[in-house]
């Protein structure tokens, strides 16, 4: 029989189970949430509910960006709450890396907005790839910031 744990955590036992693979190293773990997950899947979700709101042609395009929407924002959301893990369980390590992402995921958009023809944007659209993802990159800035005046305290 296996000893039951004393401290139960549903959500980290979910991350546990999801990402068993990855949360073996924390520095790849940290960088495939913020990348892949809270970036990418990100701004996915926030262009896809954009273009929802602008009214979709058709039923069955409609159906798909609600699905893309909802998607992108669940598997953001557990990345989000990956990063949080991180952070609990590996304190400045796991910030160091998430600064580290931060940091290139911010140098990406910045090379992506001066490429030839970034100008461009999707007719009707409110905002670009780049301004979706630079509003996640200041969002991991700020998080980031609270835990080191947290560990300052």
């Amino acid at each position: 029989m296996r000893p039951r744990e004393d401290t139960f955590n549903p959500t980290s036992q979910v991350i546990r189970t999801t990402l068993a693979e990855p949360m073996a190293d924390w520095d790849a773990t940290v960088r495939h949430a913020f990348l892949e997950g809270c970036v990418q899947q990100g701004v996915r979700s926030e262009l896809s509910s954009e273009a929802l709101a602008r009214g979709a042609n058709s039923p069955d395009a409609e159906r798909e960006l609600r699905a893309a929407a909802e998607d992108g924002a669940r598997r953001a959301a557990l990345a989000w709450l990956t990063i949080e893990t991180c952070l609990e369980q590996y304190g400045e390590l796991a910030a160091l890396a998430l600064e580290r992402c931060i940091e290139e995921a911010s140098l990406q958009v910045r090379r992506s907005s001066m490429a030839p023809g970034s100008t461009l944007r999707v007719t009707g659209a409110t905002r670009t790839r780049d301004e979706c993802a630079s509003a996640i990159i200041d969002r991991g800035r700020a998080r980031l910031q609270r835990f080191w005046e947290a560990s300052a305290a």
